[in-house]
Formats: C-alpha cells, structure tokens, sequence
C-alpha cells in the first residue's frame, strides 16, 4: 500500500487552462499544512479513469479532484469502474476551477479555490448517492456513473451544440451555454418517449426536456432540479412537455432561477428506477455530468449513500452520516 495518504487529479486544460497555473499555489497551501500527496496531472479524455483504478489497487482512498464537473464525472466512474474495495471507502475533495462546476453547488463547496481547500483540511464528508445508467452504443450496453445529471431531449441536444460551439471559439461559460439553448431550441422538435418511475408509466408523451439527478444544477447555474436532495437515496425528475418557442423564450428565466415547476407543462417526480424508451426512432440522446452518451432505451438506478465527499458547513444530511 501506498505510504502517500492523498492522490490529487488535475486536469491540466480545465477552466481555460486555470488549473495548470494556480497548481504552484493550491500544491503550496497543501505543503504548508503536512499534507502528504501525489499528484497526476491528466493527459487526455477518460485518462482520470485508469488513474483512479490503478490508485486504489495501489493503496489510495481519498482522492482530490482539481478541475470542471468533466475531471471529476471520470474519478466517479474510476471508483465504480473499481472492484477492489466497496466505493464508500473512498472519499473526495473538490477543488472546482472548471466552466461548469454545477456537481459542487449542492454540497456547500465555494468555487474560491482557497475556501475549497480549507474545506478539505476540514476533514467533514458526507455519503452521497451516486447515479448509474445503461445505454446502447452501436448495438453494445454500455453502463456510466454520474454524481450530479443526466439529460436528453433538448438538454442534451444544448450539449451536442454546446461542445461545437467550444471547439470554435476554444472557450467555455455561462453565456456560451444559453446561446446553445437559444440556437438549439429555434430549430429542435420534441419527441416522443415512454418514461416509468420505479416500474409504473409516469408520462407518455412529447418531451421537450427530461433531467434526472441528484443535484440541483445544469448548465453552469441553471436551477432545472431545484428540489433535488443529494443523499436522500432518489432521483429527483424535471420533464418539461412541447412548449412553443415563444412561451420558452418568455419563461427562460423562470427556468434558470428555479421556477421550472411554475410552467404547466412541467412535472416533477422522485424515484429510485428510471426508465426512458423511445416511441419513435427519431430520439435523441443522453449527456450525463455535462458528457455525451450513447442511445436509448435508458435505464436509470440510483445507488443510495455510496461515496464520500468533503462538504462545506453549510451542507446538512438527509441522513445523518456525517464523520
């Protein structure tokens, strides 16, 4: 086993490249206070999978993840991946320097990269549900984990054109992400879908938009779960059904703020089992985490309190777990 308590993962190329220049600092403050690390910066896409596996065959558990809600969506998957030890052994820190950075809004983490480490040296976690889903990938069921949303319909069609819209402009943001919303919903039709909660029909019907979380935030800020609780042990579902591209543009707001549940085409839902099947093969996709996945059907189950997170003071349990 390993004589190093702490493994710290950094994307390199998070935040615009943020990470790789504030490392001197974070690397120091973590010096000054006995911390005892290695760290791995990552060198390409789904590399902080393999490097959390390999760690915790090597003795690792307790991980800390410096980077965007991408970095820390494949250190998620690296423990599930994992076989070696049960995943509520493990426990993360976050120090959020992404765009998005929505996974840390529920647990009381500040974006402020000192005020996040100060929560680390803290040493207070929290279990937290985990999501996992199977999906079809040319033909092959492939199965992912994700700790805060999964999205389709729209969501994850904003996703799709999002990432083009990066790849041009080599910049990432709030702004970016609602020009994508604005763009795709000119020109995107809702399909139709068969959704069960927990094994009974919830909806049947056209779908704008479906999320499915455990946090409460998409998009860089935008509130589309704002009821959600991230350890109660359920998911938490905002489907919102056909709506006119006018009566979007007008509550587009109410959508960002919270306020979704206020539209009568939106319904709320809360389960432990989802599943989305297609009633025509002009579906869409899924993201997970802000990742793009692969094809319908769906099937969603969350797995109740089974990792670690450092929280902030602010976070209070659902169930009292804390150490």
């Amino acid at each position: 086993m390993s004589l190093t308590q702490w493994l710290i993962i950094l994307n390199p190329v998070a935040g615009g490249g943020k990470t790789a220049r504030m490392w001197p600092h974070i690397s120091k403050y973590f010096l000054e206070r006995d911390f005892i690390f290695e760290c791995v910066f990552t060198k390409h896409k789904n590399h902080a999978v393999t490097i959390v596996i390999e760690a915790i065959r090597e003795g690792f558990r307790k991980f800390i993840v410096i980077g965007g809600d991408g970095t820390l969506h494949e250190v998620i998957n690296g423990i599930f991946f994992q076989q070696d030890v049960p995943t509520s052994d493990i426990t993360i820190g976050v120090i959020s320097i992404g765009t998005g950075n929505d996974t840390v809004s529920p647990y009381g983490i500040p974006l402020e990269y000192r005020q996040a480490m100060d929560i680390i040296c803290n040493n207070k976690s929290v279990l937290t549900d985990v999501g996992t889903v199977t999906f079809q990938d040319y033909g092959v069921e492939r199965k992912r984990f994700f700790i805060n949303s999964a999205g389709l319909g729209l969501d994850a069609e904003v996703v799709r054109h999002y990432e083009k819209v990066v790849e041009q402009h080599h910049d990432r943001g709030k702004s970016l992400y609602l020009q994508s919303l604005l763009n795709t919903f000119m020109f995107y039709r809702s399909k139709d879908y068969r959704i069960l909660l927990d094994g009974e029909v919830f909806y049947e019907g056209p779908v704008l938009t479906l999320n499915i979380g455990i946090g409460t935030t998409i998009g860089s800020g935008m509130k589309a779960l704002p009821l959600a609780i991230p350890d109660d042990g359920l998911f938490d579902i905002t489907l919102v059904t056909s709506m006119s591209k006018l009566s979007l543009a007008l509550k587009i707001k109410d959508f960002i703020n919270g306020k979704v549940y206020s539209f009568k085409e939106a319904m709320h839902g809360r389960g432990r089992t989802v599943e989305v099947l297609p009633n025509s093969k002009q579906a869409t996709g899924l993201e997970t985490d802000g990742e793009l996945m692969g094809s319908p059907p769906y099937v969603f189950n969350i797995i109740p309190s089974s990792i670690r997170i450092f929280a902030g003071e602010s976070f209070v349990p659902f169930v009292r777990n804390e150490t």
